[in-house]
């Protein structure tokens, strides 16, 4: 790999450089390459990631959003996007090393609310499910991709009434996707976003669900919001009128989630026993949320 990234970067002094390999996800491996002025994210994507129902892994709108959103100070800086000597998509991203890694939910929510403010849109992103009721018919299919599923038959019991919301036309904008606490960097300009490979054109709405939701969280190795800094996110939110739209069409998202983590807990037990048993943590995150919304 460290020959591969001489081709790629330009690092003027190699000597000096550090490169260690970090945890590995679900779509990708990574690498970071510490030099004395630069810190550099390498990111390689796996195939066969691209047909997921609700997060299809496209590295090519990855290295559009870096590219596009670098200026606003939304992204760190693309550095390469190129192919590996097997075959596989590497995106290489740079930042100045960062003075604390901490990160405060009113900055966080100042960051997404920046994004969904944008006029102009970045180039090559596709449609995504946005609404209340686009978002509900995405979690139906996703259920009934499962038709023996025990689980699937109480989970429908908690689908949000169809009719509890009026259907709008949504103004579909770039959107995240799976913002949260794991997908912000902190670098020495501020917080960035990263992970942009499942972005989308959709509903800024789903990217205060993301952030919100206990089930993501957990699948990023993050803790759940507490009560108060949800409260201080929403409050720190810029657009109110999007705040108040999540507010009423939440459960909408958080349902649809938890339909995508129970079809990748049980569809995945055979082939990936530990990326399903952490679905299983997502979705009983999930669950317990909706059902506290019920409640309210």
């Amino acid at each position: 790999m460290l020959t591969f990234l001489k081709t790629l970067l330009p690092v003027t002094d190699w000597q000096a450089a550090r490169l260690r390999p970090l945890p590995v996800s679900y779509t990708s491996r990574f690498w970071r390459l510490d030099t004395p002025d630069r810190l550099y994210m390498v990111k390689e994507f796996f195939p066969g990631a691209e047909n997921n129902l609700l997060y299809p892994t496209l590295p090519y709108q990855e290295a559009d959003a870096l590219s596009g959103l670098a200026k606003h100070a939304l992204a760190p800086e693309l550095e390469a996007f190129a192919e590996s000597p097997a075959g596989t998509p590497v995106l290489i991203y740079g930042y100045a090393p960062p003075v604390s890694d901490e990160i405060d939910v009113g900055e966080a929510a100042e960051l997404i609310g920046r994004l969904a403010s944008l006029s102009g849109p970045v180039p090559g992103h596709h449609e995504v499910p946005a609404g209340f009721h686009e978002v509900l018919d995405q979690g139906d299919a996703m259920l009934a991709a499962i038709p023996d599923s025990r689980k699937a038959v109480n989970l429908k019991r908690l689908r949000p009434e169809s009719g509890s919301v009026q259907r709008c036309p949504v103004e579909r904008l770039l959107i995240h996707r799976s913002f949260c606490l794991g997908t912000i960097l902190a670098t020495g300009e501020g917080a960035r976003l990263i992970d942009w490979q499942f972005a989308g054109l959709g509903d800024p709405v789903e990217d205060i669900v993301c952030f919100v939701s206990p089930g993501l969280a957990t699948l990023y190795g993050v803790h759940p919001l507490v009560a108060h800094a949800e409260d201080l996110f929403l409050k720190h939110y810029p657009d109110r009128g999007t705040v108040s739209r999540f507010l009423e069409e939440r459960s909408a998202y958080h349902w649809r989630f938890a339909a995508y983590c129970l079809l990748r807990n049980e569809t995945l037990m055979l082939e990936n026993a530990p990326a399903a048993r952490a679905y299983g943590r997502a979705l009983e995150e999930e669950v317990d949320l909706l059902l506290r919304l019920r409640g309210r």
